[in-house]
């Protein structure tokens, strides 16, 4: 309050003295440019001065307000653009789920620049172009990505692998994928693209070299994860029977074999695969390992496809295998497979009667099992050629039981 009366006072006495100065002489101003002519006194011209310079500082004020970014008008600007990108971003998105890749682009696109988000423009604008061929826009669209949100490194390049394989352009993907991994090396949905990477650039070996992440993480389940291991055994098999054919050697061979098995344990739980390891292993000249594998994996859990390789080992001690078989004859009495074997292990040793009750055995159990044909031999070599020929009617009857009905002669 003081201050303000003291300032009221100082304009008031201000105010006298340039009064009386004004009535003791107005003074005379003249100005003249260019053939125009102004005259005044020199109070007018001061108090005009101070009037222009009062205006001028309002009208500076008014636009530095109008113009700058906080200010009202500035906002209600921005805000305009704002919800038009928005509303553009949404059509845009909204055509690209609906195929029209064209205007999803171009509203994409066009709204980016003012989007709160412009990495979702970006991204979608570039899928949007990849569907139309346009490859090189693409990934134009996403180098703009990375510019407008470089954080986003690992949403950005999803997007790409995404596209390199739409594309098919499978090497430039697995490429983005592995970046990738590094970053989330347990990132679910990067495993599953690399697991059809690996598969469409038959890359196998790399592909088993993911399977313990695959298994760790649970990505697959036990079903999905048998057929990954059993398609990429499968393929690589092939390679190693190939080398095979050109002339490696046996050793060489079964230690891959062997290694590339005990890469794969889930394939121990499926009897067609354990089938095939053991022929492999008895194909190339390793019977040891063929029988040794052969008994562990039936003392573990019982196969009669597995059972039935053990009878095609040739160069081994027959006495002392089937003692094996007869062991197991006590865990698996309704086997015929087994039966079968015995019947074949014991003939080996030439103890024919004891081949002729197995066979028979095996026969009761399965009357298409191979026993049929093995007695039939057996008996008819023994002399007895009415036995072997009951065998062989008994098997026709037994077959034409199943035979479509139809007129005889």
């Amino acid at each position: 309050m003081r201050k303000l009366l003291f300032i009221l006072v100082i304009m008031m006495v201000a105010g006298g003295v340039v009064g009386l100065l004004m009535r003791q002489d107005s003074g005379y101003v003249l100005i003249a440019y260019n053939g125009v002519t102004i005259e005044t006194s020199l109070w007018v011209l001061v108090a005009a001065i101070i009037v222009a310079l009062f205006v001028l500082g309002w009208v500076k004020k008014v636009l530095f307000i109008a113009l700058r970014p906080s200010s009202s008008l500035s906002k209600i600007t921005d805000n305009l653009a704002h919800k038009r990108a928005s509303k553009n971003t949404i059509r845009g998105m909204l055509e690209l789920v609906g195929g029209n890749w064209k205007k999803a682009e171009k509203l994409l696109t066009s709204s980016a620049g003012n989007a709160s988000y412009p990495l979702i423009n970006y991204i979608g604008a570039a899928y949007a172009a990849s569907e139309q061929e346009e490859h090189e826009r693409s990934k134009a669209l996403l180098r703009t990505a990375h510019q407008s949100t470089p954080e986003a490194e690992f949403a950005i390049g999803f997007a790409q692998s995404q596209i390199q394989i739409r594309q098919k352009h499978y090497e430039g993907a697995l490429a983005s994928l592995l970046r990738l991994q590094k970053i989330k090396p347990k990132h679910r949905q990067i495993l599953k693209m690399l697991v059809a990477v690996y598969t469409k650039l038959k890359d196998w070996d790399a592909l088993l070299s993911l399977t313990p992440t695959l298994k760790k993480e649970g990505i697959y389940n036990e079903e999905n994860m048998l057929d990954l291991e059993r398609n990429a055994f499968l393929a690589l098999l092939e390679k190693i029977k190939f080398r095979n054919k050109l002339g490696e050697s046996n050793k060489a061979l079964v230690s891959d074999v062997e290694s590339l098995w005990n890469k794969l344990d889930s394939l121990s739980q499926d009897d067609h695969m354990r089938k095939l390891y053991a022929q492999t292993l008895i194909a190339f000249k390793n019977e040891e390992k063929a029988e040794a594998f052969i008994r562990q994996s039936l003392n573990t859990r019982w196969s009669e496809e597995l059972i039935y390789e053990y009878g095609n080992l040739r160069e081994l001690n027959s006495n002392k295998l089937l003692n094996n078989c007869e062991n197991w004859l006590k865990k698996e009495p309704r086997s015929s497979n087994l039966y079968l074997v015995c019947g074949r292990l014991s003939q080996s040793i030439r103890l024919w009667g004891k081949a002729k009750d197995y066979y028979e055995n095996a026969f009761n159990l399965d009357a298409n099992s191979e026993a049929m044909a093995e007695l039939s031999r057996l008996l008819q070599a023994m002399g007895d050629s009415k036995g072997s020929q009951n065998i062989v009617m008994m098997s026709m009857n037994q077959a034409s039981e199943r035979l479509t009905p139809l007129p005889l002669p």
